[in-house]
């Protein structure tokens, strides 16, 4: 029986860079191993949601597996959440929250230098158990899942919450009751106030608590010991927190096209994690926090990053091969890199995924017997230092299918593929396809 490796690389896709001579990153750099692949198999370009919408990571994951983002999305907040295995009941209100760096409504850093995960759960166990919430009786958690990143969850006692508010974060902003798209921050970055967006008590009040928890998280945090440590050594502080994504419930995923396939999952962040739980995988437990996550500058920093990472989670992919059918990575890297707008650090980002992920993996696979899928969940372009709609592309090699004319793995390359433009959506069936049939 053939078996599935699908390979999600975050925010790889890209537009055109002026500085790259016009070419995407994943253009530019040297991707000798993916560009075998293309060679061998078929290629082409998925839409993740639309021509219009920017899709987010959890959109970008749940239509890769299947499922309109625009239906089944019901928050980020609460899919985190379930990626950390909290305990999440229908009717509390979950959030994905980070630390800033505030002056006054300003936030100068929209990720606190990276805080390392251990001082944010330090600082994050303080809010729980000294920020004393008065709009409404609810009992409230906040925990840290990676670095900056956390969940925050509101319980009422009595009544109940509305996710329809707006976000806090800057870089986020609602298009519906749970969709949300990216934003360009590259300008000024101002702290949001939270709004109701329709007219009932529950979103009002809903506002208000947010609003309330803004404001006494950031007079708790500006003088804990942390900041003030972090202050001397002239770090960014975490004196701030905002939030996007609310939700109340959990998306139904019940009719996934893979379910009686065994799948595994190898990913980093909650949200990776959750849709995967939510689609009946297992997971990967205990991988090391990911070396790609920091704030990476130079080619060295990011060539050793990439070798660390790439080798743990190469490691417990081959030795799971033998007892999963399919088995799903998530790759990070590239995706900060375009938030930032560097776009040769980004292609020497994917180098190195290529030269510490790929050549190695196919050195151990045979290919007759596996379907080797490679895409990402959005573009991330480093001309808006956001992420985009615009197509990413996909290749499918291996398992007996045959190639069509493209030589190079790029958006260029792969829209001339057999595959097309594809909707993210449709993914999933092909491959399962492609499992059965060669």
């Amino acid at each position: 029986m053939k078996k599935l490796i699908f390979i999600i690389i975050d925010g790889m896709g890209d537009r055109p860079v002026k500085e790259l001579n016009g070419l995407t990153p994943l253009e530019y750099a040297s991707t000798p191993t993916m560009d075998y692949l293309s060679r061998r198999g078929i290629n082409g370009v998925v839409t993740i949601i639309n021509e219009e919408i920017a899709p987010e990571t959890e959109s970008g994951v749940l239509a890769l597996f299947g499922y309109d983002p625009l239906k089944y999305n019901k928050g980020r907040g609460p899919i985190e959440a379930y990626g950390m295995g909290i305990d999440f009941c229908e009717g509390e209100l979950a959030f994905r929250s980070n630390f800033v760096t505030l002056e006054g409504n300003r936030i100068v850093d929209v990720r606190a230098g990276r805080i390392d995960t251990q001082h944010a759960k330090r600082l994050t166990s303080f809010l729980e158990k000294t920020l004393k919430l008065e709009t409404m009786n609810v009992e409230m958690r906040i925990v840290t899942t990676l670095k900056y990143r956390s969940v925050l969850i509101f319980h009422p006692k009595r009544g109940r919450l509305s996710s329809n508010v707006s976000n806090t974060h800057p870089g986020y902003e609602k298009v519906s009751a749970y969709l949300e798209i990216p934003r360009p921050l590259k300008g000024e970055k101002i702290l949001r106030e939270c709004r109701p967006l329709d007219n009932t008590r529950e979103a009002r009040i809903t506002a208000d608590l947010v609003n309330e928890f803004t404001r006494k998280s950031h007079k708790l945090l500006e003088t804990h010991p942390i900041n003030k440590k972090r202050r001397k050594e002239g770090l960014s502080v975490a004196n701030g927190i905002v939030v996007r994504g609310p939700g109340t419930s959990l998306p139904r995923l019940d009719n996934f096209v893979g379910k009686n396939k065994k799948w595994l999952c190898i990913a980093d962040t909650p949200a990776e994690r959750g849709i995967a739980k939510l689609l009946g995988m297992e997971l990967c437990e205990d991988l090391p926090e990911p070396e790609c996550d920091r704030e990476l500058n130079t080619y060295a920093q990011i060539e050793h990053a990439v070798m660390l990472d790439m080798e743990v989670r190469l490691k417990r992919l081959l030795e799971a091969m033998e007892n999963y059918d399919c088995l799903y990575i998530h790759i990070k890297g590239p995706d900060p890199l375009g938030h930032r707008g560097m776009g040769r650090e980004k292609a020497r980002m994917i180098e190195c995924i290529d030269e510490y992920f790929f050549k190695p993996l196919l050195e151990e696979l045979d290919l007759n017997n596996v379907v080797l899928s490679v895409t990402s969940d959005h573009c991330t372009a480093c001309d808006a230092h956001t992420h985009t709609s615009d197509p990413v592309p996909l290749l499918i090699s291996g398992g007996g299918v045959d190639g069509d004319m493209v030589k190079r793995f790029g958006e260029r390359y792969c829209r001339h593929g057999r595959l097309g433009n594809i909707h993210a959506t449709d993914l999933m069936r092909l491959l399962m396809h492609t499992l059965k049939d060669g």
